[in-house]
C-alpha cells in the first residue's frame, strides 16, 4: 500500500482493534488481579508492535505519517510547552492544596522514562483513534474531544485518570493535528503523566524501579 492511500483512507480495522483492546483493559482491570491485567498489557503490547512492523514493513513512508520525524520537531515542542507549563502549574497547585508528598529523587528516574510511555499512548491516540475518526469528524475540535473522549474511557476504573486524559487528550490533539511530531507530543504527555503519577495518584514508580535494579 502507498503511503497516500493510508493517509487519506481511515481504517476501521485499526479503530475498532484498538476499541476492543482497550475494552479489554478495562473487563481485565475491573475483574482480575494486577497480575493478570498486567500479563494482558503485556500480551496486547506484543500483538500491536507486531502489526505495526507488519505495516512498516508494506507502507512506504509510514513512519512520517505516523509523526516519526525530526522536521518539524522544534517548532512542535515550542507548540506542546505552553501546555505542559501550565499543566505542571496545575499539578503543583493541586499537590500543594491536597498535601501531596514532596517528590522524591526517584521521581527524575520517572520523568526520563516515562516519555517512552507518553509515545505509545500518544501513537494509540494519535494514529489508531484520531487519524480514523477524522472522516466522520473533520471538524478539529470536534475530532479532538470525539477521540480524547474514547481514550480516556480506556483508563477507567481510575476516574481521575480519565478526567485528566480526556482533557489532556484534547489539547494534545488540538496541537498534534497543527504539528504532528510523535516525540514532541509522547515527551509533553511524559513530563505530565510523571507528575499525575505522584502527585494525583500518590504512587512512586521510580523508587520501586531503582529498588528493583538495585536488588532492595
Amino acid at each position: 500500500m502507498q503511503v497516500e492511500a493510508y493517509t487519506t483512507r481511515p481504517c476501521y480495522g485499526e479503530l475498532a482493534a484498538i476499541l476492543l483492546i482497550g475494552l479489554a483493559h478495562i473487563l481485565v482491570e475491573i475483574s482480575y488481579s494486577d497480575l493478570i491485567a498486567r500479563g494482558y498489557n503485556a500480551v496486547a503490547s506484543i500483538a500491536v508492535i507486531v502489526y505495526l512492523v507488519w505495516r512498516f514493513r508494506r507502507t512506504a513512508g509510514v513512519l512520517r505519517v505516523w509523526g516519526m520525524r525530526g522536521d518539524n520537531f522544534i517548532p512542535a515542542i515550542r507548540a506542546q510547552l505552553w501546555f505542559v507549563v501550565a499543566g505542571v502549574l496545575a499539578l503543583l497547585v493541586f499537590g500543594v492544596i491536597s498535601n501531596s508528598p514532596s517528590l522524591p529523587g526517584a521521581f527524575w528516574m520517572t520523568i526520563a522514562l516515562y516519555p517512552v510511555w507518553g509515545v505509545a499512548q500518544q501513537f494509540a491516540l494519535q494514529n489508531f483513534i484520531a487519524k480514523n475518526l477524522s472522516c466522520v469528524l473533520p471538524n478539529r475540535l470536534g475530532l479532538a474531544v470525539g477521540a480524547s473522549a474514547l481514550f480516556g474511557v480506556s483508563h477507567y476504573p481510575r476516574l481521575e485518570l480519565v478526567a485528566l486524559t480526556f482533557v489532556g487528550g484534547i489539547f494534545f490533539t488540538l496541537i498534534y493535528r497543527k504539528f504532528p511530531n510523535l516525540w514532541a507530543v509522547g515527551i509533553a504527555h511524559g513530563v505530565l503523566g510523571s507528575l499525575v503519577v505522584y502527585i494525583v495518584l500518590k504512587e512512586d514508580p521510580g523508587t520501586a524501579i531503582i529498588s528493583y535494579l538495585t536488588g532492595g
